[in-house]
């Protein structure tokens, strides 16, 4: 049989105040005693009398002192009712509801409320995460999921040579590899909200990150007649983070800045010391810059600038933004409504 914990401190403290009356009797009797010996020719009589009513007066204190203990154990026991009971509505769905420590005692209570909080919001944090990615998943993987489904039945829908063939299973593999970046970006921004990262934190040559990044989207801007410039300070700072989340972050910016240059324009990585104080690292394109309304919309998920380009994921901005908060950093359009997006990066320097 389990008894409340309301209960359990009420009989705790009646045992207290039996053990107390069992003492005073005790200690009366033990009195009367020496003092018998003492004068041996006084009445015991009265002595055991004295004492029983001394003790009947202790109990009869019983009653308002049991009130009394039934108070207490109320007053101790209040404040954990108001836990369970805030646990329960959270359990029950109603997320922002939190345990109200305003005025509650300086405890242990109020640390323990306190920290059952501190866990519901995480717990909070965890399922808007999972609505987000969730919601972001559907939003964006029904396109390039649709658009293969379609080239699969068009393709199906009558007899084609085997170049038909190939163009549809090229095109299809063109939607996976986009379906491929999407997901893999979703994961990255979920892998990033969960934090626990910063434990993974070593010192990183910002030149080293520059130089990788060169290499990869090399390639890409030789195809597209792309300038790709490189001006970077060597051995130049270092900064206190992980390299892929970093290569992930100017890549990002590199691969967004290759999408909105012309071909045969310009894109140039710099980085170096700020004069103001931490490193920065800045991409500029030629393109034709972002208007002055969609300045802080593009660092939103899925956000896209009306400049007729297709085919963006409206990942990569977010992405970067978020992995510059994830290093203490921050990243910022630096010339909005002006022709050439520079984006800059300001990240601290490693200790």
């Amino acid at each position: 049989m389990s008894i409340q914990f309301r209960s359990r401190t009420f009989l705790y403290l009646l045992v207290l105040l039996g053990l107390f009356v069992a003492s005073q009797a005790l200690t009366y009797t033990a009195v009367e005693y020496v003092h018998r010996v003492a004068n041996p020719y006084e009445s015991f009589r009265e002595g055991i009398e004295e004492v029983l009513q001394a003790t009947g007066l202790t109990v009869l204190l019983l009653v308002p002192l049991t009130a009394a203990a039934w108070w207490i154990a109320r007053r101790i026991t209040r404040p954990l009712h108001a836990v369970a009971a805030t646990a329960k509505r959270i359990r029950g769905g109603r997320w922002n509801e939190r345990i109200e420590t305003a005025t509650m005692p300086d405890d242990e209570t109020k640390v323990l409320a306190e920290t059952l909080n501190a866990a519901f919001d995480g717990y909070a944090g965890a399922l808007r995460r999972l609505e987000r990615f969730s919601g972001d998943a559907a939003h964006q993987l029904r396109t390039p999921i649709a658009a293969m489904r379609n080239l699969g039945e068009v393709a199906l829908s009558r007899s084609r040579t085997a170049d038909e063939y190939r163009e549809a299973l090229e095109t299809m593999l063109g939607e996976l590899d986009r379906l491929t970046r999407i997901v893999e970006q979703l994961l990255q921004l979920s892998r990033l909200e969960a934090g626990a990262l910063k434990a993974r934190f070593a010192p990183i040559p910002l030149w080293s990150v520059v130089e990788q990044v060169k290499q990869i989207y090399q390639p890409a801007a030789e195809a597209r007649g792309v300038a790709l410039v490189a001006e970077v300070e060597t051995p130049g700072p270092t900064v206190a983070g992980i390299e892929e989340l970093l290569i992930e972050l100017l890549g990002n910016l590199v691969d967004n800045a290759l999408r909105h240059s012309p071909d045969g324009g310009t894109v140039r990585i710099q980085s170096g010391v700020r004069p103001e104080g931490g490193v920065g690292l800045a991409v500029t394109d030629s393109g034709p810059g972002v208007p002055d309304e969609f300045a802080q919309k593009i660092f939103d998920r899925f956000a896209q600038v009306p400049d007729g380009e297709t085919g963006t994921a409206g990942l990569g901005l977010p992405l970067a933004a978020q992995i510059a908060a994830v290093h203490g950093g921050e990243l910022k359009l630096a010339n909005p409504g002006q022709p050439g997006a520079r984006f800059e990066c300001r990240l601290p320097t490693s200790a």
